[in-house]
């Protein structure tokens, strides 16, 4: 017994180096002075503060980092709030075509991004919002996947305490947000941050739509960095260092609410 939990931690603590084994290579890479001598994955010196302060004085990084910020976080808000009002809505209210809209919405899931890219990109240039935050948000406000994983818990949610509510005179709007919306946070904070972590690294949507520098998100920024600053691979490599720190902390900050959200399907009863 107690050589196979031996065995087991062995395992476990070469596996989970070589799982750390990239991100040791991007802190050489980064730390470099330069490219000289990037042979062997040896640290030649700790130079990483000086050039994270490279990249912000002289590059667009700042720039590259608040639009994804600001894509992020708003797709992810809007995201959640649509979302939740939709699947609340199909899972314990009861109106005509119910069932036919949801089924709808799954059907929506089978469909590649690369479908819907031209059909949005030309309702998005005949409302004016090429080149504008807007048009970068606004066709990302609301996830079949949301609909479905908020709906999934909103079922789990006793008709019983609702109906309470109803008799206490409360409004739908009312319930939906002093009760079901509270019962919904695992579910609620899934959907931000797998919708975050999604957008944090989306390129196609943003390339197509935003033309000029000043709107570019990380993902695009990165592409076009080496034409920026030159072929540097200790900077090309410290700069995706840097955008790798947001949505890590962000997933150690609320990987007990994504745990809770992927591990149950809805609420007890």
């Amino acid at each position: 017994m107690r050589a196979g939990t031996i065995l087991r931690a062995v395992w476990l603590i070469v596996a989970v180096g070589f799982m750390l084994l990239p991100v040791y290579a991007m802190l050489v890479v980064a730390s470099a002075p330069d490219d000289t001598d990037l042979r062997g994955l040896v640290f030649n010196g700790f130079h990483l503060p000086e050039n994270i302060g490279l990249l912000f004085g002289e590059g667009n990084l700042p720039t590259y980092l608040r639009n994804s910020l600001i894509l992020c976080v708003g797709t992810g808000v809007l995201d959640v709030i649509f979302s939740a009002a939709a699947g609340y809505a199909m899972a314990q209210l009861s109106f005509p075509g119910r069932r036919v809209l949801f089924a709808l919405v799954i059907g929506t899931l089978a469909l590649t991004p690369m479908v819907l890219v031209i059909p949005v990109f030309l309702i998005v240039k005949e409302l004016g919002w090429v080149n504008t935050f807007q048009g970068m948000m606004v066709p990302g406000m609301i996830s079949a996947f949301g609909v479905f994983l908020v709906r999934q818990f909103a079922l789990g949610i006793p008709k019983e305490l609702l109906m309470a509510a109803r008799v206490d005179g409360a409004g739908e709007f009312r319930i939906f947000a002093r009760i079901a919306a509270p019962l919904l946070k695992p579910a609620l904070i899934t959907l931000f941050l797998v919708h975050f972590l999604a957008q944090w690294d989306n390129l196609l949507w943003p390339l197509i739509v935003a033309n000029e520098q000043e709107l570019w998100p990380l993902p695009v920024g990165l592409a076009n960095f080496q034409s920026e600053v030159g072929i540097t691979y200790h900077l090309t490599t410290t700069a995706a260092l840097v955008t790798a720190v947001p949505p890590f902390i962000l997933m150690v900050a609320l990987q007990r609410y994504y745990v809770a959200g992927l591990t149950f399907g809805g609420l007890k009863r």
